[in-house]
């Protein structure tokens, strides 16, 4: 994975180490100035390699998926975070490879959420990146380039329903190719949204839980930090709405949505 120059020059802290199971030197570094741990190898396992992420009883699981650099968040605010690099052994178990703690102490947390990650990947030469500075070239409010960000995605992109049948567990979202096809389930719509609002500068979450909107079907969405508070922003709901010029408002009831994870 591509990832943004400027983040990798900043200061990293933690181990390198290697391990015969995969038969290359694997490093693990995590950089404390924007919250995120960083994986990087240089061959696959033929096992499956789960990263997890654990703080204060809470985990996040991320499966290794090539041989580039991985970045996953530290999202679940300051304090210590345990780390475990673990590979599939035989069914569902799995041996721990390497083990380690780092200590987030950021003054402003809300810095985790301008990063590229494995479910936003992009950097400077993203096209929806390019695009996003084409849209806001002009704008000097956050909530100003927030609305255009919306209004281009909300009027140009439509739903996949073929895709939404057939998507299998472990995809990704590739930002770019949303942003060519113009289509996408609501993984992509929320991928795009952040990549594009991140690259401008404003703090975004792409979250995955349930919708009033989308009854018991798992959905993704994003929130926005705007004027001092987070704003629920769904541009797959709106997009419909948009198109068949119906009015909705760009941001949304946060009681409508129950959150279960957060990026």
């Amino acid at each position: 994975m591509k990832k943004i120059l400027s983040l990798l020059v900043m200061s990293f802290v933690l181990l390198s180490a290697s391990f015969s199971s995969f038969g290359a030197t694997q490093t693990i570094q995590a950089d404390l100035d924007v919250g995120i741990v960083n994986v990087e190898y240089s061959t696959l396992s033929t096992s499956k390699v789960l990263l997890l992420v654990e703080k204060d009883g809470e985990r996040y699981s991320y499966p290794i998926v090539d041989t580039d650099v991985n970045q996953f968040p530290l999202q679940l605010g300051n304090g210590t975070y345990t780390v475990r690099l673990m590979q599939n052994t035989t069914g569902n178990s799995y041996k721990e490879l390497t083990k380690t703690s780092v200590t987030l102490n950021l003054s402003n947390s809300n810095i985790v959420y301008l990063n590229s990650i494995q479910e936003i990947e992009w950097n400077e030469d993203t096209l929806a990146v390019q695009k996003a500075a084409e849209l806001t070239k002009n704008l000097t409010s956050d909530e100003a380039k927030v609305k255009a960000i919306y209004n281009y995605i909300t009027k140009n992109y439509k739903y996949d329903y073929n895709k939404a049948k057939t998507v299998t567990s472990g995809y990704f979202p590739n930002v770019d190719s949303t942003y060519t096809t113009k289509f996408g389930i609501c993984y992509d719509y929320s991928a795009l949204f952040a990549a594009m609002t991140r690259s401008v500068g404003i703090p975004t979450k792409l979250i995955k839980g349930y919708s009033t909107n989308t009854g018991d079907i798992y959905h993704a969405w994003n929130e926005v930090f705007i004027n001092g508070t987070w704003k629920t922003v769904d541009t797959t709901v709106d997009a419909s709405y948009v198109q068949a010029n119906k009015t909705i408002s760009m941001y949304k009831l946060a009681k409508d949505y129950s959150v279960s994870k957060v990026y």
